[in-house]
């Protein structure tokens, strides 16, 4: 339901408004009728405070919760308003209540709610308002005393004080029309209707002057934001200047702790190389006193792996013309066998039957291999191991002539 009202004579007003993404605004007049309830998802305050004016002047702005919400206080501030206080918020079995009957109308909960607030805020002067409507002597402006009864004036005081402003009004007018009638000899009384046209200018006015002073209020608000939005934005900038260091900080710490464990962990592997080397060192002194007669000491492989002949070259080098024993010579096949062969090893003994893959590949470097059934060992110690110089020595010149009848006998074949 729409409520019609004549802003041509600006009449005191309730106003009660509950505030949020969709705001309902609800005025009635100062005997409790409604003058407009309405709500919008679209209104800004200055919308609001418009729409308010053009139906009269609110005497008092009111919610229906505790705290105050900050929109009806900044909407209270600009009319230099009170605002309704309540002491606990209104429960909805209460707004229901404060909104039935009376030809109270609402189209949503936010229009309910800002009825509501308006009229418990009436509410409580309405008796006090029962006592100015018998006391208020005729041609005294009811409404006026009303609204100096809201603002905590008695109400002998606001009468008293409207009856004196209203006799030096009239004796200022009689004087006027005296004045008048001296200087035009009694001419006609104004027309009605330009009496009608001044007070409804007037009424404009007044209009204009409270949007005047609405936007002056809003320019400063509008100045007070860009000044507390130029503020946080240099502290975002310093914020973020900040966290910028600290990440910059953080990614230099985590370098730094990566490098530093790169190099403990260097530290510790060179430890260790050279923890074994002590222990390398120490063995090879130990078997300097070693001697055993006709015997000859010869490199020790534990196992015909890769790593295994690559630990050995790390720790005592292999070169060419060194005899190796492969402790166990069952695990290696042709590749092994080969990259012991480029070391340039002279003969190998093994302990365990080699792949024919590696005897195969032993044979086509011409390296001569004897088991240790062929070439027993005289002592095996540590990493080293002595077997009979003089055996060595007629094992390998008799493989050496297999070799050449083999070859001689490929040859006639061939």
């Amino acid at each position: 339901m729409a409520y019609s009202h004549s802003p041509a004579r600006r009449e005191y007003t309730f106003v009660g408004i509950d505030p949020g993404t969709t705001i309902g605004v609800a005025i009635i007049d100062l005997e409790g009728n409604p003058i407009d309830v309405f709500s919008s998802k679209n209104y800004s305050c200055s919308d609001v405070v418009e729409r308010i004016i053009a139906h009269g002047n609110p005497l008092i702005v009111a919610s229906d919760v505790t705290p105050t919400p900050s929109t009806v206080k900044r909407i209270s501030r600009i009319f230099s308003s009170p605002v309704h206080e309540l002491d606990k918020s209104l429960a909805t079995e209460e707004k229901i209540a404060l909104t039935k009957g009376e030809g109270y109308e609402y189209k949503n909960v936010h229009e309910r709610d800002a009825l509501a607030a308006c009229v418990n805020a009436f509410r409580r002067y309405k008796k006090k308002f029962s006592q100015v409507q018998k006391k208020t002597p005729a041609g005294v402006d009811v409404e006026e005393v009303k609204a100096l009864v809201v603002k905590g004036v008695s109400i002998s005081a606001a009468i008293n004080r409207l009856i004196s402003a209203k006799e030096g009004k009239e004796k200022a007018t009689k004087g006027e029309k005296q004045g008048q009638e001296e200087k035009k000899g009694g001419e006609e009384d104004e027309d009605e209707n330009i009496l009608r046209l001044r007070r409804i200018m007037k009424g404009k006015d007044e209009k204009i002057e409270m949007l005047e002073d609405l936007t002056t209020t809003l320019k400063s608000k509008v100045e007070e934001k860009e000044i507390e939005i130029k503020n946080l934005r240099s502290k975002m900038d310093s914020v973020r200047s900040v966290r910028r260091r600290e990440i910059e900080e953080t990614e230099e710490i985590k370098r730094r702790d990566r490098e530093i464990e790169r190099l403990r962990e260097e530290v510790k592997a060179r430890g260790e190389e050279n923890a074994e080397l002590r222990k390398i060192i120490e063995e090879l002194k130990g078997k300097k006193e070693v001697k055993v007669k006709g015997g000859k000491r010869i490199k020790l492989i534990r196992f015909f792996s890769r790593a295994a002949i690559l630990d050995t070259d790390r720790k005592y080098g292999l070169k060419k013309g060194d005899i190796v024993f492969l402790e166990d010579g069952s695990g290696g096949g042709a590749s092994t066998a080969e990259l012991l062969a480029k070391k340039g090893v002279a003969a190998v003994i093994y302990g365990k039957e080699l792949s024919h893959f590696a005897a195969d590949k032993f044979f086509e470097f011409d390296i001569p291999t004897f088991s240790t059934d062929e070439i027993p060992l005289l002592l095996n110690e540590g990493d080293f191991a002595f077997i009979d110089q003089h055996l060595l020595n007629e094992k390998i010149a008799e493989w050496k002539r297999k070799r050449e009848k083999m070859e001689e006998r490929i040859v006639f074949i061939s």
